[in-house]
Parts: structure tokens; sequence; C-alpha cells
């Protein structure tokens, strides 16, 4: 069941990009938590579910500050755009109409592989243990059906935190096929996070599909990435669950999807019952494995690495239920189509055992379903289209 479907069964509140009623366009350098929903709905009165009067104080001035940095980040868009335009051209599918603009890469491969060398070296120089580097690609669609354009990412990559959301005055859509939760609290009080960390690409026979799982299953270097996240997120969840409760069900589980394995970590715990589900978030977010550790000092690093706003890719979108539950997903994965142009974020770890080249090849990689998506929808509009035009053409004759 995608994100969309589970929203509308529990009856829930939207979290994704948009910081008021009013659909303004909201971006983070590490993601974006929007909300249209009321903050009665997350914090109730504390007599009824022993929330104290400053926690929810707290927890609403939390979601208030972020909103605030969020409206406050438009004001980069026009020079982004100008950027964009100026970067280098990456061909990954033409398509069969020849004029077809290919997706732009933020930074040619020179640049990333540079950037994983800086990386490399601030791990080298003790500064973090893991950095979680990412870029983007960009490219002109014109008028797009957003919602075809997530059906047919939805068939050809499926996922299960898939959502798709249209603001319509911003002209802002999202089409997510996400393969990863970020964290959920459930009825009875749990807390879950699902890391990703470790992704290698399926092979073209079985034989080949299953030497490549057993190569993720067994490798050091991604062993290392999934491991000091879990470590992360034990921490992370440690601050609003009761002690001795957060412990690690599944480490390093193989999951599989339309072009990748992946390794997939679970971490649970029981939370405090003074703890509102707005500070469950506050504890966890960014998502660990969109930034490194130790979290604070990856992204201060990234932040100098990286040279624009992420947006929504690499943040979170889900619902927060009337019953105080919540499910939310790490944005990957995904295309965001704003102003007739589609963007698509795409990184990885790095980690002491990490190869520039090889890096870059990852980061492409976890493209692919997205590009796909929107260069097939676009291949299929073109041909509807010329076969109308034929159509006319052969009326006109008659």
């Amino acid at each position: 069941m995608d994100m969309q479907n589970i929203q509308q069964k529990n009856a829930s509140t939207r979290i994704s990009l948009n910081g008021s009623p009013e659909n303004h366009q909201c971006f983070s350098k590490h993601g974006a938590i929007e909300s249209s929903y009321s903050r009665e709905d997350i914090s109730s009165s504390s007599s009824e579910h022993n929330y104290t009067k400053s926690n929810r104080a707290e927890s609403e001035s939390w979601m208030e500050a972020v909103e605030m940095k969020l409206l406050r980040l438009t004001e980069t868009a026009g020079k982004a755009a100008e950027a964009r335009r100026k970067s280098p051209s990456l061909s990954i599918r033409e398509g069969i109409n020849n004029q077809q603009e290919v997706f732009k890469l933020q930074k040619s491969k020179y640049q990333y592989m540079e950037d994983v060398r800086r990386c490399l070296q601030y791990i080298k120089d003790g500064e973090s243990y893991e950095l979680c580097l990412t870029t983007q690609l960009w490219k002109h669609v014109g008028v797009i059906d957003s919602l075809c354009l997530y059906l047919n990412l939805r068939e050809k990559n499926p996922a299960p935190y898939a959502a798709w959301f249209n603001f319509g005055k911003g002209d802002i859509c999202i089409c997510s096929s996400s393969p990863e939760r970020f964290l959920r609290l459930d009825q009875n009080g749990i807390l879950e996070a699902k890391p990703i960390k470790g992704t290698v690409p399926r092979g073209n026979s079985q034989i080949d599909d299953e030497k490549l799982r057993t190569q993720l299953q067994h490798s050091e270097k991604d062993q290392a990435e999934n491991l000091m996240i879990v470590d992360l997120l034990r921490n992370d969840l440690g601050r609003v669950c009761e002690p001795g409760t957060v412990h690690v069900p599944n480490l390093m589980d193989v999951e599989s999807y339309a072009t990748v394995h992946t390794l997939v970590s679970t971490i649970r715990g029981k939370k405090k019952d003074n703890v509102s589900p707005v500070e469950c978030v506050r504890a966890a977010f960014p998502g660990g494995s969109m930034t490194g550790a130790p979290k604070l000092r990856a992204m201060e690093i990234l932040d100098s690495i990286e040279n624009t706003s992420r947006g929504v890719y690499s943040g979170t979108i889900g619902f927060f239920s009337f019953n105080h539950t919540f499910d939310l997903n790490i944005v990957i994965r995904t295309i965001l189509v704003n102003r007739k142009e589609a963007s698509i974020g795409a990184g990885g770890a790095i980690v002491a055992l990490s190869g520039p080249e090889c890096e870059y090849d990852e980061m492409i990689l976890k493209t692919r379903a997205p590009i796909n998506a929107v260069v097939e929808f676009e291949n299929q509009s073109y041909l509807r289209h010329s076969r109308n035009g034929e159509r006319r053409a052969v009326l006109s004759k008659s």
C-alpha cells in the first residue's frame, strides 16, 4: 500500500513540503517537513495524554522555526535556477525523440569525485565517520501530467513508501517511489526506523542477480555504512524511548527492488509516555541515513561541500494520524516537478573504504528508476501526439 492510500485509510494529517495553507514553496538543505494540519492534532491536552504544556509548546516552537527556515530558503530559488542552466549535460537516455533534452547534473563526474575525495579527507582527519554526499539532476519537461508520471514511476519501480502530492497554486508536484522508512510510531507506542545503507544493481540474469545480492550482504564497506547509521539511530531513538527498550530486531537484511538490492536494518524502541509524536520526529530529523555520523558535524561538512539546497530530497513525507500514530518516509527515488522542470536527487554514503569512481557509479545507479520513468513517460506522450497528428492529417485530406 502506498503512502497516499495509507493517509486516506488512517484519516490522517499530511506531512510533506507545505509550510502553510497558502501552499508556499519550501526547501531545506537537508530535507523539509511540510505540514498542513492543525498542531492540536499532534499534541493533545496534557491531561488526556500526559503531555506537559512545556513539551507541547516546545514542539510547536520547533515546527514554527522549521517553517520559517524553509520559507527563507525560497529566496535562493532564482540563483539555483541560473546555476542549473549552466550545469554540464549528462546523457542518460535520449529516447525516441532526438530533440529531447537530456538530464543535467548539478556537478560533473570530475567535480563529484573531487567532492568524494574531500569527504574522504574529512574522515581521515577524524572529523566524521560517514558522510552522505548527494547531488541533483534537472530536466525541462514542459507541461506534464504529474499523476500519470507518478503512476508510471510506481509501475516501473514499486516501493512501500510511495507518495504523490500536487500543490496546485505553487505548480509543485512530488512523485516519490521511496523504499525507505524514516520513522513510524504505532498504536502501542513503538517507534521504528528502517534505514537503507548499501546498494548494488540488479543482475541481468538470475545467476548474476544472486551473485550481486550475496556480494552486497558480505561487503565490508556496505556493512560499515549500515552499521554506523544503525548506531546513530539507536542514539536518536534513545533520546525519546524508555531506557533499555531500543533494540535492533533485523540487522542488514537484503531487500530487492526493480533496479537495486539494498541493505536494510530495523531499529525499534518504546516511546516514553511524556514524549509527544512531534518530539519523536524532532529527535531523529533529518534522517541519519541521509546525513552521516556524527550527525551535526556531518551536516556542517556537507553544507560546505554541496552548493545548493537539497529541497524535499532526503527530507520526509508521511502522515500524523488523529490517534497519535505517524509513518514517515525518507524522500529518495523521487521526482520533483516544479515550474516545468523535473529534478531528481541522488547520492551515497562515503566511508573510509569508499572509492570516488565507485561512489559516482552508485549515485548514477540510484537515478535509474526515476530517470527511466520520466523518459518513458515523455516517449509515450511523444508517440501519442505523433499519432494524433497523423490522424488529423488523414482526416483533413479526406
